[in-house]
């Protein structure tokens, strides 16, 4: 893998040089491509994280757009969202991923003769929705949560990406992972890849205190990995052994230390990173509910046990400053691991004390490989409204912006700002590639029929086991997944 840094000034040379040139002539309008159907369930997703430019060449017709203002509806920075997909600023210039976004979106811009305008909000589902409802072209594309948007689609707001002319959704610049997962009946309406950095961003992994290592003698944990010793059992292990009653007043709090830091709302993630889904898709893309089967019903309530642990384990919920309190027993050298998002390493990069990053355990050595959920509560994807104006000229842009994301923004993420810029040490970015290349969705999760996926975190608050609390909604999730399931059959 490639991590070599591009200098900023480099960049902004390149970038300038790109200003001064001109748009292509005018062409013959581009002529509808064939719709291409989903990954297999069964077709491995074998995508490393950050791939070399080895993109096949781009098959897409020549066009000029007459200035054409290309209008993308984006999330405002936020608690979640760091960094624009489309809108950049000669302010933050020599900001990595800034410098990224314009590079990528002048080619763009030069090539069809088209001006890319991002317009920000903080609620854009809500600006989406109102526009079209009310029939107004408005947007050319919106960004919004992918489990709202799947929601939203449900409405007829949106287009299935598989029927969009010009948008080859089996290369590798659109997520395969997504689409695999996703995609119910070959029906697609909302997309990520190489054209966002949020679906690796609002992905998951296991921060890790490397001085705690040191004081208490424990094992190489990039070794762990390698040698497929790295468990849910070892990470339980190991937190028992340095948690401690710091100051000896018998009350195990905030100022204590602990090995693993988390809360009960995270349940979820332990389920879904131990092989357990909600729901999936079978052979012919019909989804089904998965979440009663004979792993989910044999390891959840062991996981629940875990979470419990109140000697081993933290929870946000129960700190002066939630989030932040945990964050800060961390950096003091506190706390061996602390389970987090991707975006959350920005918050260590002035720490002390030296960190290392891992994938989510595996639920034990059997387990086939490391799963990595996607955040699709908080991770924003791409939909086209139904009120797009030209479906073709949409297309073409989307497709080329994707394209050329690889080689600019992706670059910029995977290489400086993950593997060079913020992590301590290169065996993190070893780590990034296995997170980021088993990554999942989940139809159960982005749905959440009959509450199946957000009841989880009650398992950990109360009393009623895993076996019963499938029970109590098995059918209200089949109602649900039915009622869903009627849109897409009829589309």
């Amino acid at each position: 893998m490639n991590r070599r840094f591009i200098p900023a000034l480099l960049l902004s040379a390149i970038l300038l040089a790109s200003v001064s040139c001109g748009a292509s002539a005018d062409t013959e309008k581009p002529k509808d491509t064939a719709p291409v159907t989903a990954p297999s369930v069964t077709e491995a997703v074998t995508e490393t994280a950050a791939p070399e430019d080895d993109r096949p060449p781009l098959d897409l017709p020549d066009a000029n757009y007459g200035g054409y203002e290309f209008r993308v509806l984006e999330f405002d920075l936020n608690n979640f969202v760091k960094y624009y997909d489309f809108d950049w600023s000669t302010d933050n210039a020599g900001e990595l991923i800034n410098d990224a976004v314009m590079k990528r979106n002048m080619t763009i811009e030069d090539r069809y003769n088209v001006k890319i305008r991002a317009i920000n909000e903080d609620a854009p589902d809500s600006k989406a929705r109102a526009a079209i409802t009310a029939g107004d072209d408005a947007y050319d594309v919106v960004e919004m949560y992918i489990n709202r948007a799947m929601a939203l689609a449900a409405d007829g707001m949106f287009y299935n990406f598989y029927e969009i002319p010009h948008i080859s959704m089996d290369k590798p610049w659109w997520d395969q992972q997504i689409q695999r997962d996703l995609a119910i009946l070959d029906q697609m309406y909302v997309m990520t890849g190489d054209i966002s950095i949020y679906d690796e961003e609002l992905n998951y992994c296991v921060y890790f205190n490397k001085n705690i290592v040191k004081t208490y003698d424990l094992p190489d944990m990039y070794q762990l990995v390698r040698d497929n010793k790295w468990v849910f059992e070892t990470m339980m292990e190991m937190g028992k052994n340095v948690s401690r009653d710091l100051n000896g007043d018998g009350v195990r709090d905030e100022h204590d230390s602990y090995g693993v830091l988390t809360d009960s709302g995270m349940m979820f993630l332990y389920y879904y990173t131990s092989g357990c889904t909600i729901a999936e898709l079978d052979e012919n893309r019909m989804p089904y509910i998965t979440a009663g089967s004979d792993r989910a019903l044999r390891i959840t309530d062991r996981l629940v046990e875990f979470m419990k642990d109140t000697d081993t384990v933290l929870w946000a919920s129960k700190c002066s400053n939630t989030w932040t309190t945990l964050d800060q027993v961390f950096m003091e050298d506190r706390a061996l691991f602390r389970p987090g998002s991707v975006y959350d390493i920005i918050y260590y990069r002035n720490m002390n004390a030296d960190f290392g990053i891992l994938p989510y355990p595996k639920y034990d050595a059997e387990q086939e490989t490391y799963y990595h959920l996607i955040a699709t509560q908080a991770c924003p994807g791409l939909c086209i409204p139904t009120t797009a104006p030209d479906l073709d000229r949409t297309g073409l842009l989307l497709e080329a912006l994707a394209y050329e994301s690889r080689p600019t923004v992706t670059k910029a993420y995977y290489d400086v700002n993950l593997y060079s810029k913020l992590t301590r040490d290169n065996d993190s970015g070893d780590m990034f590639d296995i997170i980021f290349s088993t990554k999942r969705y989940d139809l159960g999760k982005v749905f959440d029929w009959g509450s199946l996926d957000s009841s989880l975190s009650s398992l950990v608050t109360g009393n009623k086991g895993y076996a019963t609390l499938f029970a109590s909604r098995e059918s209200k999730a089949q109602s649900a997944m039915e009622k869903t399931l009627k849109f897409y059959l009829e589309h």
